[in-house]
C-alpha cells in the first residue's frame, strides 16, 4: 500500500502539469527535492521561480484542493509549515515590488499584469473556500490565511502603485468578499468603542454611513472606495486606541479632514457646529474675531494629499473655506450697516446728546473701569469689552473723542496722583450715599 506522502506528491505534481500552460511545464516530473511544503519535499520549478505568482495558482488548484475529501490529509504540522511559507512568499513578493523602479511604461504594463492575476487568483481562491468540505477544517482555515495573503499583496499594490491601475473600476465579488470577511467585525468593534467614548451619535451615523457596503451585492463598491474605507477604519483604530474620553469628537473631525472626508452631511455637520458657537457670542465684532479663529484653526488642519471620499463632491477644504468666507463677509456688512445706520441718526439729531462728560482725566477713568472689571461689578467677556463697550460714549472736559484702547493701555500703568485723586471722589460718593435719605 502507498503512503499518504506518496499519494500527494504524486498528485500535486500531476496536477502542477495539468494547470500549468505548455510553455511553462518544466517537462519530465522531477525527483522529490530540495522545497519543503506543508511537510513533503517537492522540486517544483514553477513555484521556485522567483517573484512570479505560479507558486499562489499552485496552492490553490492543486495543494490545497480538498474539496472532493471529506476528511482533510493535511496535519497540523504541514498546516503550520505551508502557512509559514505563504507568509514568506508573500513578503518576499512584496519586498521584490518594493525594489523595482517605476515610472515607464513597462513598469505600468507589468504592474496591471500582476494586478489583474491576482484578482484572478482571489476569486479562484474565494471559490475553493466556499467549495471546501467543513470536514477539512486545517484546509479551510490554510485557505483562508491564502485569501488573506493575497488580498493583502492586492492592497500593498493599489495603495504603493495606485497611479498605475484605474482604482474607479467596480471591484470583483472575490475582492468585495475577501474586504467582508474583517470589514463587518472592524465596523461593529467600532461602534462599540465609539459608543463607550460617548463620541457624538451625529458624528458617529456619519462615519458609519460611509463604512457601509451593499450586503445585497447590487452595487460593487470601486477599488478606491475600498482603499478609501480601509484607511478611515485605521484612523479611526489608531484614535480609539490613543485617545481618551475628553476631545474625541474634536479627534474624529480631524481625521476626517485630513482624509478629505468631502460628505455633504460632515461638511453640513461641521459647518452647523461652528455657527451654533458662534452664535453664542452677542458682539458683532466678537463674532468676527472669533469666526476668523475658527478658519485659521481649520485652515491650519493638515491634509493627506490625493484622497477623497466622494468624487463627485467639492474638496473639504474648498467647500468649508468658501463657508468661512462667506460667514465673515457677512457679518462684516452687518457691522457696516449698523455703523452707517448710526452715522445717519446721529447726522439728523445733530443736538441729541451721544455721549456723557466726566470730570475726570482719561488716566482716572480708566483706573476706575479697571477697578470695575476686576471686582467683577461689571459683567463681560473680557476687560477689552468692558472698555469698548463703555468709553466710546464718554467724553472729558479736555477731549471729546477718547479711544478705548488707549485707555485700556494706560490704566496697567497709573500715576500716584492720579490714583489719590480717583480715591477722593469715590469718597465722596461714599459720604453722599450715607447720607442720602429718601
Amino acid at each position: 500500500m502507498q503512503s499518504p506522502e506518496g499519494c500527494l506528491s504524486k498528485r500535486c505534481l500531476s496536477g502542477l502539469c495539468l494547470f500549468t500552460p505548455p510553455s511553462l511545464r518544466p517537462g519530465p516530473i522531477p525527483s522529490l527535492v530540495d522545497l519543503k511544503i506543508f511537510g513533503f519535499k517537492l522540486n517544483v520549478l514553477m513555484i521556485e521561480k522567483q517573484h512570479t505568482l505560479q507558486w499562489l495558482d499552485f496552492v490553490i488548484t492543486i495543494a490545497l484542493d480538498f474539496s472532493e475529501s471529506e476528511v482533510s490529509t493535511l496535519s497540523a504540522a504541514q498546516y503550520g509549515h505551508m502557512t509559514e511559507r505563504i507568509e514568506q512568499k508573500k513578503l518576499a513578493y512584496i519586498a521584490y515590488l518594493n525594489n523595482q523602479r517605476f515610472g515607464s511604461r513597462k513598469a505600468a504594463h507589468l504592474v496591471k499584469e500582476h494586478h489583474g492575476r491576482l484578482l484572478t487568483l482571489l476569486d479562484q481562491a474565494c471559490h475553493a473556500t466556499h467549495g471546501v468540505n467543513p470536514l477539512n477544517t486545517l484546509a479551510a482555515r490554510a485557505l483562508g490565511q491564502l485569501l488573506a495573503s493575497i488580498y493583502e499583496l492586492l492592497h500593498f499594490i493599489q495603495s504603493r502603485f495606485g497611479e498605475f491601475l484605474d482604482l474607479d473600476q467596480r471591484a470583483t465579488a472575490g475582492y468585495v468578499d475577501a474586504f467582508s470577511r474583517q470589514h463587518h467585525s472592524r465596523v461593529g468593534e467600532l461602534q462599540k468603542q465609539l459608543t463607550s467614548k460617548n463620541a457624538d451619535p451625529d458624528l458617529a451615523a456619519i462615519l458609519f454611513e460611509a463604512l457601509s457596503i451593499d450586503s445585497a451585492g447590487r452595487t460593487a463598491p470601486s477599488y478606491r472606495t475600498i482603499l478609501y474605507q480601509q484607511e478611515l477604519m485605521l484612523g479611526l483604530e489608531q484614535i480609539l486606541c490613543s485617545q481618551g474620553h475628553a476631545g474625541i469628537d474634536d479627534a474624529l473631525v480631524e481625521l476626517l479632514i485630513y482624509l478629505n472626508f468631502n460628505s455633504r452631511r460632515f461638511m453640513d455637520y461641521y459647518t452647523r457646529h461652528v455657527a451654533q458657537r458662534i452664535e453664542k457670542v452677542e458682539a458683532a465684532k466678537e463674532k468676527i474675531h472669533q469666526l476668523r479663529m475658527d478658519y485659521k484653526h481649520f485652515r491650519q488642519m493638515h491634509r493627506r494629499p490625493g484622497i477623497r471620499l466622494s468624487a463627485t463632491e467639492s474638496d473639504i477644504k474648498k467647500f468649508i473655506s468658501n463657508w468661512f468666507v462667506q460667514e465673515i463677509g457677512y457679518l462684516k456688512e452687518s457691522v457696516q450697516t449698523s455703523v452707517n445706520e448710526y452715522a445717519l441718526m446721529h447726522k439728523s439729531a445733530p443736538n441729541e446728546p451721544l455721549k456723557l462728560m466726566v470730570l475726570l482725566s482719561v488716566d482716572q477713568i480708566g483706573l476706575f473701569l479697571r477697578a470695575l472689571d476686576s471686582l467683577r461689578i461689571v459683567k463681560a467677556r473680557s476687560m477689552n469689552t468692558v472698555f469698548e463697550c463703555i468709553v466710546p460714549f464718554l467724553s472729558t472736559p479736555r477731549r471729546t473723542e477718547i479711544s478705548w484702547d488707549s485707555m485700556r493701555s494706560k490704566s496697567y500703568s497709573f500715576e500716584e496722583k492720579d490714583k489719590q485723586a480717583l480715591i477722593k471722589v469715590l469718597e465722596s460718593v461714599i459720604v453722599w450715599i450715607k447720607e442720602y435719605r429718601r
